[in-house]
């Protein structure tokens, strides 16, 4: 993996030669990616592989015009070559209008989620999780298909006013789909960490293969408006609608769920449930943040939604000039929590009277940004509870659900404990209504 002199070293060549053939600013990045996997399917081992790339982009301004140029060469000539091409492409692009001076010197601190464990994979302890889940699979009579990845990111960053940072992030994931032979039965779990020894695979493929044998021979069911628990999986399906919405500027030029009457934005209204807090924290232990936004402003704990509340949207760089406030300090991630204790998966289905069960939603897609409004189809497990029981598993159905009244605060019955889906750590959700609009036949 590329260090830290090694990445800053190559940047600086970069900013140099630009400044030698006519650029008044700049800003060279480089992203280092090492990435290996291994996948199977139909119960066996398919492939097994390993990626490196460097990729090093140059942005320059001459005369507030800009120009890009992308390359992968480290080499001395090729960073020249690479510079020329940014300063050409600007001499003959238009007066960028949203121009700000790069930035300058700043503070930052080390990012938290980096194992040595996840680098440096090894190997055969990767053949003996692979061997269990594949065993697992066996023994219970269903197919299996998965994907077990482990990767190192390392990210530079320099400006021609100065500013430099260097950091190194890890991930692990591990994702199973578990099919019942009869072709009725589906089930998936995922889960990941930058610290592959706190990856639980024999949890994954457990909980995959338990899913898709009690998601066996589902009952029809009539689509409507149900009382719905939906596992963390489901929740984080969701969620990243709701987050791509939280910014200032499309929030003030009124194309936002957030944006109010008069030119003015929902700040400061009890939009969601009091229990709900959302925010971003570049320091938290599960899911720990880069420590500067992609704008290189460095993060800071950000509460987005507090007690229901909305309390803050994110403001970029321009943004925050234009409207003469300060670039948020994130955010970098995403923590959905309860205010309150947690319930139990447990305790929310002996709490419900009536209603379904949902593992997770697919094929998500926006139909109406102002109420993030979203449609897409249950998958890999929906079961009817009944008087505090799971009773069968019924077919799959697509829905028709606005995120906002989803968690108002008259839907969410209760909130489970946080699970990681990088980039976000949310939790199962209990809700009084969430409405279904035709059945699917998918499995």
């Amino acid at each position: 993996m590329v260090t830290r002199d090694e990445a800053l070293t190559i940047c600086e060549t970069v900013l140099a030669h630009a400044k030698a053939v006519g650029a008044a600013d700049a800003t060279v990045s480089l992203r280092g990616t090492q990435q290996s996997h291994a996948r199977f399917a139909d119960n066996r081992i398919t492939t097994s592989g390993r990626a490196d790339d460097l990729q090093i982009t140059a942005t320059v301004w001459v005369g507030r015009r800009r120009g890009t140029s992308v390359g992968n060469d480290p080499g001395e000539a090729a960073l020249r070559q690479l510079a020329d091409e940014a300063v050409q492409i600007a001499k003959v692009s238009p007066v960028h209008r949203e121009y700000l001076p790069t930035l300058g010197p700043q503070s930052y601190g080390e990012h938290r989620g980096y194992a040595a464990a996840t680098a440096n994979v090894d190997l055969n302890a990767r053949a003996k999780t692979l061997d269990a889940a594949l065993s697992t699979c066996r023994s219970a009579k269903i197919v299996g298909a998965g994907f077990h990845s482990a990767s190192e990111v390392a990210t530079a960053e320099a400006t021609a006013n100065g500013n430099r940072r260097y950091f190194r992030s890890t991930n692990a994931d591990f994702s199973v789909t578990a099919r019942s032979t009869d072709g009725t039965g589906s089930g998936y779990f995922s889960s990941d960490h930058f610290d592959l020894s706190k990856l639980d695979a024999q949890q994954v493929v457990e909980q995959a293969v338990n899913k898709a044998i009690r998601s066996r021979q589902p009952k029809p069911i009539e689509p409507g408006v149900y009382p719905v628990i939906l596992e963390a999986q489901a929740v984080a399906d969701l969620i990243g609608f709701l987050t791509n919405a939280l910014d200032a500027r499309t929030t003030d030029e009124g194309r936002s769920a957030f944006s109010g009457k008069d030119g003015k934005s929902r700040l400061g209204e009890q939009l969601f449930n009091e229990k709900l807090n959302l925010f971003s924290d570049p320091m938290h232990p599960e899911l720990p943040g880069t420590p500067a936004t992609a704008e290189g402003v460095p993060a800071a704990r950000l509460s987005l939604v507090r007690n229901g509340v909305l309390e803050n949207l994110a403001y970029s760089r321009f943004w925050a000039q234009e409207k003469k406030k300060d670039p948020t300090p994130g955010p970098v991630n995403y923590i959905l929590e309860s205010s309150q204790a947690p319930t139990s998966m447990d305790g929310m289905i002996k709490g419900m009277e009536r209603g379904l069960l949902i593992s997770r939603f697919w094929y998500v897609r926006l139909i109406d940004g102002r109420a993030i409004m979203l449609t897409g189809l249950t998958r890999d497990g929906v079961w009817w509870i009944e008087k505090g029981q799971i009773r069968n598993p019924v077919g799959n159905l697509r829905f028709n659900q606005s995120v906002l009244a989803m968690l108002a605060p008259w839907n969410v019955e209760a909130i489970g404990v946080p699970e990681r889906k990088a980039p976000l750590m949310v939790p199962a959700l209990k809700l009084s209504g969430f409405t279904f609009t035709s059945v699917s036949d998918a499995i």
